[in-house]
């Protein structure tokens, strides 16, 4: 359990951090948009690039990573249709809410709880993967689909082929596959380039607490309720019922899937949120939230399974 309450510590401190300069304002005004953007354009690329390089398919496809895959993609659907049709909000927003309810923060929370918890990174290893090569496109496809005016499809194919998190992806997935090693001097800088991801994100989102503005009672506060129900509740149900009852997982398998899916939404969805400038604020607000309640869920989660 100690694992569990430092993981979450680590993550506090460094968005403490962000709020400290944010109230400050040693940065400038513009430090929260600069630092998603170095994150989104360079430490995110060169992480995701590396760590996806590095892995091997027996880690990626799993029965593991098949309830998660579920879990999430159902989420995501479920979460889409209650935006879009449910609450009205365009196709942009309505991506947005469902990254928040079902993309698990797998980095700067998942590996560092998966270490301290369960001795090992392999699963949330898998589920990055996932996470990187099947839902970021798939959101990054749908946010540009809705930028104004409409892309043409060739546009829209164009901007996928040139994101940057797509390419590294593709990238790293591709030397996986083939086996292959980076050089170490190749390595060795997108490694350096990598560990500016998540202080990044994170300093931009403690940042974005300590504005006035942002700390105001948001008019999304229904869209953050629902995001976080579903994330929080919705998901790890979902997981925990595919994984006992259709996959046969064995305890601590399903154990692990049902923390995992249990994570609070990720960080860098506030980043995707200000580089395409839609619903800024539900994705500050649920990450915010969701944070904060996960912790006593996944205690729980890992009280009632690691004890049956």
């Amino acid at each position: 359990m100690l694992g569990v309450l430092e993981a979450f510590a680590v993550i506090g401190a460094v968005i403490g951090v962000g709020v400290v300069v944010g109230r400050m304002g040693v940065l400038g005004e513009h430090a929260r948009v600069v630092l998603n953007r170095v994150a989104f354009h360079i430490g995110m690329p060169a992480l995701l690039l590396v760590n996806l390089a590095s892995a091997t398919l027996r880690d990626v496809f799993s029965p593991l990573l098949l309830v998660s895959a579920v879990a999430t993609l159902a989420v995501f659907a479920v979460s889409f249709a209650i935006a879009v049709l449910g609450r009205g909000r365009d196709r942009g927003d309505g991506v947005i809410a469902s990254l928040t309810a079902s993309y698990v923060n797998s980095g700067n929370l998942g590996i560092p709880l998966s270490a301290y918890a369960f001795g090992n990174v392999t699963d949330i290893s898998a589920v990055a993967v996932f996470q990187v090569a099947i839902v970021t496109p798939l959101a990054i496809v749908l946010l540009n689909s809705a930028t104004v005016p409409r892309q043409s499809i060739g546009r829209q194919a164009v901007a996928l082929l040139v994101n940057p998190i797509i390419v590294a992806s593709a990238i790293g997935l591709g030397l996986a596959c083939a086996e292959l090693e980076i050089p170490t001097p190749i390595f060795d800088t997108l490694r350096m380039l990598g560990d500016l991801a998540i202080p990044a994100v994170l300093i931009a989102f403690g940042i974005s607490l300590s504005q006035e503005a942002m700390l105001r009672v948001s008019a999304e506060r229904t869209d953050v309720a629902i995001a976080v129900m579903l994330k929080l509740v919705l998901m790890p149900l979902t997981a925990y019922g595919f994984g006992r009852w259709l996959i046969e997982l064995d305890g601590h398998s399903l154990l692990v899937a049902t923390v995992l899916a249990a994570l609070p939404s990720a960080q860098n969805i506030s980043t995707y949120a200000t580089v395409y400038r839609r619903a800024e604020g539900l994705a500050r607000d649920a990450t915010l939230i969701s944070t904060l309640l996960s912790i006593p869920i996944i205690v729980g989660v890992v009280l009632l399974l690691g004890s049956s």
